[in-house]
């Protein structure tokens, strides 16, 4: 899947992500991990933010979910 930012491209391929800016590779690694260096080089910008909601409230889900567990 390619996301598109101004001249930010994350590509999010099978649990990998690359992040480039203007063609030159930011990070390289992780698909979460990737999503949250997305978001950091673009100052969290709410265009980002709404690309990746449905991950964001499921991985949100997923640590209330581990919080419950341990208590």
């Amino acid at each position: 899947m390619v996301y598109k930012y101004k001249d930010f491209i994350y590509l999010h391929d099978y649990g990998k992500g690359r992040l480039y800016k203007s063609n030159q590779l930011l990070y390289l690694g992780n698909a979460w991990t990737g999503i949250g260096e997305f978001l950091r080089y673009t100052d969290n910008a709410p265009e980002v933010q709404d690309m990746f909601k449905n991950q964001i409230a499921q991985r949100e889900k997923y640590e209330k979910s581990k919080v419950s567990r341990s208590d």
